[in-house]
């Protein structure tokens, strides 16, 4: 599945749009909600850092679903910016961090890979879920 989507549209239009395609088939799992919200994380991205220095901004997305491995592409073109080398973040208490990163961070803690390239002024972002492996944290007991 292919999206083009304006940095305008609303995440729940986006989110629909996904749903309407797959129906049950691929989106029957408790992960799915996890890559919606890096959907959600990277729209807001595009909205707040690439499109309010565009007239227009435009980014694509494309869904593989394959045996229980999902992969979200995204694309768009802009100035070089790889998300897999952000800084991470501080721990400090949210009301005294600086602005910035905490998404980046959440797609990093929600993926189990993350890839990216850049090309021909074209950034590419691939993030890969296994929808048949848990994320629950054990560490909490």
């Amino acid at each position: 599945m292919a999206l083009s989507i304006q940095s305008n549209e609303t995440v729940a239009s986006i989110l629909q749009k996904i749903r309407d395609h797959y129906g049950a088939q691929c989106l029957n799992n408790d992960r799915v909600n996890e890559c919606y919200t890096i959907i959600d994380e990277f729209h807001s991205n595009i909205r707040e850092h690439v499109a309010t220095k565009l007239d227009r901004c435009q980014w694509h997305l494309e869904i593989v679903c394959n045996d229980g491995i999902m992969q979200l592409e995204f694309e768009y073109a802009g100035p070089y910016f790889d998300p897999t080398k952000a800084e991470p973040v501080s721990e400090q208490p949210l009301e005294s961090r600086p602005i910035g990163g905490l998404g980046l961070a959440i797609v990093a803690q929600l993926s189990d890979a993350m890839n990216y390239c850049y090309r021909d002024g074209v950034n590419k972002l691939t993030v890969t879920l296994d929808t048949k492996s848990s994320r629950e944290d054990d560490t909490c007991h």
